[in-house]
Parts: structure tokens; sequence; C-alpha cells
């Protein structure tokens, strides 16, 4: 695991497309893309390698006038083929919001996105809420954790 670079950030984009390949058109990858490029707050994200090609990425953000000291996570990889990336992803992860000191983590997606639903509700997360955008079905999912959150 590293630091993702300037040249990985097109891989990142292919992966999270592969997520959402069945979402007609997709609008909002290039722009998470862009928002996870630019992101002003608290974040940690890391990129896997597999033969010197990025095959996951993670992210834990927190925005920083957010007074709930709530981190938004992203998991990412080719989930019809990398469930072993994304344990090793997961568990940077869980690692970066523990040293946090979290109190809630959350994800937002695709409801059509079952691989990475089904994989983050078994890492403990609930569906909290869903709400349609632009046709499309979203979730929120969200998980507790114990910990008084610090800046990361």
């Amino acid at each position: 695991m590293r630091e993702p670079r300037d040249p990985d950030w097109p891989k990142i984009l292919e992966l999270a497309n592969l997520a959402v390949d069945h979402v007609p058109g997709a609008p909002l990858q290039t722009q998470w893309l862009e928002h996870r490029r630019a992101f002003r707050g608290s974040r940690v994200h890391h990129v896997a390698e597999c033969g010197g090609e990025v095959v996951g990425y993670a992210a834990i953000e927190r925005g920083t006038g957010d007074p709930e000291a709530t981190y938004r996570v992203f998991v990412v990889t080719n989930w019809a083929e990398r469930l072993d990336v994304a344990e090793r992803l997961w568990e940077r992860v869980a690692d970066e919001l523990s040293n946090a000191g979290v109190r809630m983590a959350w994800l937002r997606e695709y409801a059509s996105d079952q691989p990475l639903i089904a994989f983050v509700r078994a890492k403990g997360f609930e569906i909290r809420e869903e709400y349609e955008h632009d046709g499309e079905l979203l979730v929120t999912l969200t998980r507790e954790f114990s910990g008084s959150a610090r800046a990361v």
C-alpha cells in the first residue's frame, strides 16, 4: 500500500467505473474523481498494487466543518476479481479509522453496487437511508465506532 501519485488517478477512475458500468452514463464518476483529488479537509488515502499495477484504492475523508466527527469511506477495486485486495484495503481503512478515533463512518453508493454493499455490510455497516438521484436508487451506509474523533 502507498499513497496515490498523479499517474494513478486514471486507473483509480477505471476501477470506480467498473462498479457502476451498469448505470447508464454514470455521470457522477468523473465528478467523484475530481472531488477525491481536490478534497479539502482531513484525508488519508492509499492504493494497492499488484505487479506494479494499481488494483485498488481506499480512503477516509472528513470535511473541515464536520461537527459530528464522521468520516466518509471509499473502497474501490474490481469486485469480480479482487476480493483479496478489498480485504487488504479494508484492513488499512479500519486501521486509519481507529487511529483517527472515529465515532461514525459512512458510504454513499448506488444500490445496484451489490458486491461493495455486501462487503461493507459484512464489516458492520448498515443501510441508513435510500433515496433516488437522477433516476437511480442510492443508499447511505453507516457504522458506529467507539472512538472520539481526532484530526487525521
